[in-house]
């Protein structure tokens, strides 16, 4: 069976010259599905002559960009507390979604959040009726689309496999409705020996302040049967590093003919940082100057795609 990879780039950096450049390197190497970045979706909504381009770079190129990550951040997520300003951030969302479904994407992938838990302090049980309602108020817009409604896991209290599963069952199976397996957000919660909280990169404790660090090392299990879209990268389940599978510690064997199986799969995602240094989530993986476009396609590749 024919297993649809689309391919992640930070493409906002790039001029037009130079984003032409890049998808014919990606061309070369085999590589003509890619994915609509959030940052790239907030472009195209605030520029029809963005959407132009990328469409003029479709056809000229001959490549589709028919994945995509939806709007996230404070004030994109779906537990989002600014009551007086979630209708404007829901029909924002809408919007991003016509615009994904006009490129030919199938599946939107949303961030329950974690900036209000985290750092605000609102309780879970606040939180969650939040997240319920904003994919309620999405339903409608996704079914008239043609998409489904893709909830990510992530590593913080507020957005674990379990989490996500909650919000995902309250729709009691709605085919517009479905979940993101993130497999370097899974792997920060999976147990390893000596393992502790201390050894997290310092921003992970910020992420557990309500009753502390719950390890989850089933993620996949529990997400597996509403899987639609995922993102792949690895770290060394410390951080959340991106990094190119095989240069963390997922063990990658295990974890492909799982993802491969997953009944209502339509598209998997990378979600590899082509950078090399340190950033927010601490020491990155790549070698120095970053990753490149040839080892990215060839390590997908021997993945099995």
């Amino acid at each position: 069976m024919k297993k649809n990879l689309s391919y992640y780039y930070n493409w906002t950096s790039l001029s037009d010259e130079a984003f032409y450049k890049t998808v014919r390197e990606f061309v070369d190497n085999g590589c003509r599905r890619f994915v609509i970045t959030g940052p790239l979706l907030e472009q195209l909504i605030d520029s029809e002559e963005k959407v132009c381009f990328l469409r003029k770079l479709c056809s000229d190129m001959e490549v589709e960009f028919v994945s995509v990550h939806g709007l996230y951040g404070k004030g994109h997520d779906l537990n989002y507390t600014a009551l007086d300003l979630r209708p404007a951030m829901i029909s924002k969302h809408i919007k991003a979604m016509e615009i994904a479904a006009s490129f030919g994407c199938r599946t939107y992938v949303v961030h329950v959040g974690a900036a209000e838990y985290c750092y605000d302090h609102v309780p879970l049980e606040v939180l969650r009726p939040l997240a319920i309602d904003a994919v309620e108020q999405l339903l409608p817009a996704a079914e008239r689309l043609g998409m489904i409604v893709a909830v990510e896991n992530s590593q913080e209290r507020s957005n674990t496999a379990a989490e996500v599963m909650m919000i995902i069952n309250h729709f009691n199976n709605h085919p517009n409705v479905g979940a993101c397996y993130d497999t370097g957000h899974a792997h920060m919660l999976a147990t390893a020996p000596g393992k502790t909280l201390e050894q997290y990169e310092p921003y992970v404790a910020t992420c557990w302040w309500e009753g502390g660090l719950v390890y989850e090392d089933n993620a996949i299990e529990i997400m597996k049967d509403q899987i639609v879209t995922c993102h792949i990268h690895d770290n060394l389940g410390l951080g959340d590093l991106h990094g190119m599978p095989f240069d963390g510690t997922i063990n990658w064997a295990e974890l492909m003919p799982k993802l491969f199986s997953c009944p209502r799969m339509i598209d998997y995602q990378t979600e590899v940082s082509f950078e090399s240094g340190r950033n927010w989530a601490g020491e990155l993986l790549a070698p120095a100057g970053g990753y490149s476009i040839r080892r990215l396609a060839d390590t997908f590749r021997y993945l099995g795609f």
